[in-house]
């Protein structure tokens, strides 16, 4: 029971952190066609950012577990 658990857990966040990826993609494309846009850039950032917290949490259940 428990190891199932885990096992969703661990998918929930893959699920998360592919979401994230893509619109890291997609935040990217948008800043590299208009570079002089700095609240693109910035929420390009910010995403990296959440994806960075999401990476870490997935490796801390990784280890954890």
């Amino acid at each position: 029971m428990v190891r199932h658990i885990q096992i969703k857990k661990l998918n929930e966040i893959n699920g998360e952190l592919s979401t994230i990826s893509s619109e890291c993609e997609r935040a990217f494309s948008a800043w590299i066609k208009d570079r002089s846009n700095n609240t693109l850039f910035k929420e390009y950032r910010e995403l990296l950012s959440k994806r960075d917290r999401v990476i870490k949490e997935y490796k801390s259940c990784i280890v954890v577990n």
